[in-house]
């Protein structure tokens, strides 16, 4: 017994409402993963992104508390109005936060005659967890307008420690520049700076002077 071919009306009857709907949701589906792709490759590349926006900040930020200590030099500063003047490298971090010292053979501009000196501070905000740094440009301003304002270096910093090394007798100590019972030099023989930043970890930058 033999099957009759199916008709003409019903090869030309197309898809059917429920033949239709299956189509759509595969479609559907296949839309949804994609868009599901794509939204985690563009996380993912504003992931790398921000990450190495914060490494480029790390490493200028790194670049310029090195290339401030290297230009430490035995100069001392004079703050507007003061019959005193402060030693060239004065650290005060235990206490304040503070370290401030003379700098010199920074770049400046064409017919500056600054002689790229300066006085330069590095501060650190232990309530907001920022390192800053503030700048005279001089080493003897006439007023307080001649100082830079202050700017943010790093943030998210958990500590922030200074030793210098005085002699194999002394080894490192704190507080250089700071009066006190011993007869020191106007720069140690190198300079050990330790913070802790949350995202990095610990980071440390060492000068020698000699």
């Amino acid at each position: 017994m033999t099957v009759p071919p199916p008709s003409r009306a019903a090869q030309d009857r197309g898809l059917t409402l429920l033949e239709l709907v299956a189509v759509l949701s595969i479609f559907a589906m296949v839309a949804v993963m994609g868009l599901q792709a794509l939204g985690g490759m563009m996380r993912a590349r504003d992931r790398i992104t921000d990450a190495d926006e914060k490494a480029a900040a790390l490493s200028r930020g790194l670049a310029l508390l090195r290339s401030d200590l290297k230009s430490a030099a035995a100069l001392a500063f004079w703050p507007p109005e003061s019959i005193e003047s402060e030693p060239a490298f004065l650290d005060q971090s235990a206490d304040e936060g503070i370290l401030a010292f003379s700098t010199s053979g920074q770049p400046v501009l064409p017919d500056d005659q600054a002689a790229g000196r300066s006085r330069v501070i590095w501060r650190y905000d232990r309530e907001d967890e920022q390192l800053i740094r503030q700048v005279w440009p001089v080493l003897r301003p006439a007023s307080e307008a001649a100082l830079a304002p202050e700017m943010e270096i790093f943030d998210n910093i958990a500590s922030f420690r200074v030793s210098a090394y005085a002699s194999p007798e002394e080894g490192w100590v704190a507080g250089w520049g700071v009066p006190g019972p011993l007869s020191r030099p106007d720069l140690p023989d190198a300079v050990d700076i330790q913070f802790d930043s949350d995202v990095y970890g610990p980071l440390r930058v060492m000068v020698s002077y000699q």
